[in-house]
């Protein structure tokens, strides 16, 4: 294990480190679900359930993880990841409205914790394999979803965190 002022070293000696970068998009939604009535709908989404919809200015953070390569000096996927994000992300979501983009089989209604899984899938297949090891996706100062790459599986485990700091691991479905 190596020392606090040591960075992480895989057995090939070449450091390990994490490169994060910050990206914005606005986009517009609507929490509904068909499946409820819409008096439910209402009482589970309160305002956000509001027919004409609403906006907001999400702030993406995405973390990629691995050696540094001694080609290049970099970690593998980390020059590509603006263009990734810029053409996977950007291109598709910003200033959209996410209910025409996310289908039921991505979750039941455009929240940000489905957002969040959606762009986890969208990144995680575009990047080199595995590399992807964390995504915050920032809704409103007071709310924000984090989903890391942990365990053996090497899936990702949402956690949604306050602002305070204290999150809930769920496992994701």
């Amino acid at each position: 294990m190596p020392s606090a002022s040591e960075p992480e070293r895989p057995a090939g000696g070449v450091p390990v480190v994490e490169v994060m970068r910050s990206y914005e998009f606005s986009a517009a939604h609507r929490l509904h679900n068909p499946r409820f009535s819409l008096a439910d709908n209402a009482r589970i989404y309160g305002r956000c359930n509001n027919p004409n919809g609403h906006g907001h200015t999400y702030r993406l953070e995405v973390t990629l993880r691995g050696p540094v390569s001694p080609e290049t000096g970099g970690v593998d996927g980390g020059a590509a990841l603006d263009a990734v994000v810029r053409t996977q992300v950007l291109g598709g979501f910003d200033r959209m409205n996410l209910d025409l983009l996310i289908t039921p089989a991505d979750g039941p209604t455009s929240t940000t914790e489905v957002l969040a899984a959606l762009l986890w899938r969208i990144l995680d297949g575009a990047l080199p394999a595995g590399r992807l090891c964390h995504l915050r996706l920032e809704e409103t100062p007071n709310n924000f979803f984090d989903l890391d790459r942990d365990g053996a599986d090497g899936l990702a485990r949402p956690t949604f965190t306050t602002p305070a700091g204290r999150g809930q691991k769920a496992n994701p479905a």
